[in-house]
């Protein structure tokens, strides 16, 4: 079969002429490891920047070749996959779909590499002092086996119209809900038309309202949803009275709540570190207040937001092509790299050592929010369970949630969310 090589992407040609060099050379050929993913527009734009430079500078002998798909087209080939050998090296898939791929053995697990004797292979002791909490447990199983690594991710959070919050008397972002609660009260005026904030059910902060409030839906060490706990119903109690006495509003898409937050009619909203340039730029062509980032207070005394962090994970292959791709993975997940990354992806790097490498300017208000989103946030920053179902246990617990705001009985709804999600957890729902 004739290949049309005017047609082929930029990295596809390097990799080729690297092949034929060496060929020409009559040196042992280098080893092609295939590489899945998803990613698009400027995320898929920077990883393959981030390719070419491996594919010209790494003296490793290995030559990566990135392939795009669809997600949903991504994922059914994985599965069939499975029965007819036609798999990648590697792939960044969803933290859902990992625990899928496990169940069915096609996972190797990445922790012979990061425990490794071999210092080219390893996570040494400076290595998982630097890597962000969240990008070494992200990829880690309910049974304890790492099978997979994030390069990046995105982070709830909450932010603030630090001028109405001065006017109001507070000098910083409440640390306890009593404080919390005093000054979203100072904020909500029916007259005026303003709020303290809008909660959307739907949105992954409706997670974070529990877990702050001390109320997680899933334990890990007993492995079972518990979205029907007293804490959880308690927290849910506390929702309601702020919607119900009109010091918060049910927000209906993101826009909206974009927009009242802008318009400074709320004193805080919730979103995305994604999203951040979209909510400043539109708070400076609004009202132009000054912004705070934060995160919920926490019942603990021990703050915590969630983040989305796609994994990059090895098929089982031989020895060698599993060593080479985990090789590829621990150069993404460095310093260089993983700045980058987070420079160009606008993510949260994996490692902490990462800021001093981006191209961040701390007079922009932008990139003060990401400073702040890196030093403050990014450090309690918490991943998802690596579970199939996961997808399913969210959509449950929204479910919940819009029914009861909508008047139904919160016990009720707690426990036939509960017992839905429960008979889900081990499901492939990313298809659903």
């Amino acid at each position: 079969m004739r290949m049309d090589v005017k047609r082929q992407p930029a990295h596809v040609l390097l990799a080729l002429s690297l092949l034929m060099l060496t060929a020409c050379a009559n040196v042992q050929p280098r080893r092609v490891i295939v590489a899945w993913h998803t990613l698009s527009g400027a995320r898929e734009r920077a990883f393959l920047r981030l390719v070419d430079r491996w594919n010209q500078t790494s003296s490793e002998g290995i030559i990566i070749m990135p392939e795009r798909h669809e997600p949903v087209a991504q994922h059914r080939a994985l599965l069939e996959g499975a029965t007819s050998g036609l798999l990648p090296d590697l792939a960044l898939v969803q933290p859902a779909e990992a625990a899928i791929y496990a169940q069915r053995g096609l996972l190797a697990s990445l922790d012979p590499f990061t425990d490794s004797d071999d210092a080219t292979m390893n996570w040494d002791a400076a290595d998982r002092a630097d890597l962000f909490p969240f990008a070494q447990q992200a990829g880690r199983a309910p049974q304890g086996q790492l099978l997979g690594a994030p390069f990046g991710g995105e982070m709830q959070v909450m932010l603030t119209n630090r001028d109405w919050m001065d006017s109001l008397g507070q000098a910083e972002i409440p640390a306890d809900w009593e404080t919390f609660g005093k000054v979203c009260g100072g904020a909500a005026d029916r007259i005026a038309g303003t709020a303290c904030f809008g909660f959307d059910p739907n949105d992954p902060s409706a997670e974070d309202w529990l877990y702050a409030h001390g109320a997680p839906i899933y334990d890990p060490a007993t492995q079972q949803v518990q979205i029907a706990s007293p804490g959880v119903a308690s927290a849910i109690e506390v929702l309601l009275n702020y919607l119900q006495s009109g010091r918060a509003y049910r927000a209906i898409t993101p826009e909206r709540s974009r927009d009242e937050f802008a318009a400074a009619r709320v004193l805080l909203a919730f979103t995305s570190t994604d999203h951040l340039r979209d909510f400043a730029q539109t708070v400076r062509e609004r009202s132009n207040f000054g912004l705070d980032i934060g995160t919920l207070p926490s019942a603990t005394n021990s703050p915590s937001v969630s983040i989305r962090t796609p994994l990059w994970v090895v098929l089982r292959k031989t020895d060698d092509r599993q060593r080479a791709a985990w090789k590829f993975i621990r150069w993404l997940l460095e310093t260089e790299q993983t700045a980058q990354w987070a420079t160009e992806a606008k993510e949260i790097p994996a490692r902490i050592s990462a800021l001093a490498a981006m191209d961040l300017n701390p007079e922009q208000p932008l990139d003060a929010l990401r400073i702040q989103a890196l030093q403050q946030i990014a450090p309690v920053a918490r991943p998802v369970p690596l579970l199939s179902g996961w997808p399913c246990v969210q959509a449950e617990l929204s479910n919940a949630l819009r029914q009861i705001i909508e008047g139904q009985p919160i016990e009720d709804m707690l426990l036939l969310a509960q017992t839905r999600a429960q008979t889900l957890l081990d499901t492939d729902c990313t298809l659903r």
